[in-house]
């Protein structure tokens, strides 16, 4: 059985804000759909909050280098925050893993 997350977004003034709480995966594909919306609604600038995301695996890694590949492509400001107060601009997919890699939460929940 999959875990399945829980996330919020708003999009105003040109600003993606997602909020996800749980697990990452659950949740890929409709983070997904918004972000693509926000580019379609002109987004200029795309915050995902992670303070609350227990677990990222495979389709959370992907769903967030789609984001950085996309935003890069656009010219569109990518950040990501994470738990322990960690906040990056992220310009490029390959950031990703490594970013992530250290959150000490999501290492034992594969």
């Amino acid at each position: 059985m999959a875990l399945r997350g829980v996330f919020h977004s708003v999009f105003l003034d040109g600003e993606l804000i997602v909020a996800i709480e749980g697990a990452f995966d659950g949740v890929a594909p409709d983070y997904h759909r918004v972000t693509e919306d926000a580019f379609a609604h002109g987004a200029t600038c795309v915050v995902v909050d992670l303070t609350r995301t227990t677990a990222a695996g495979a389709g959370g890694y992907a769903a967030l280098a789609a984001t950085a590949a996309s935003c890069a492509a656009r010219a569109v400001r990518f950040v990501l925050s994470l738990p322990g107060g960690i906040e990056g601009e992220i310009t490029d997919p390959e950031q990703i893993r490594p970013m992530l890699g250290d959150v000490e939460t999501w290492r034992d929940s594969g």
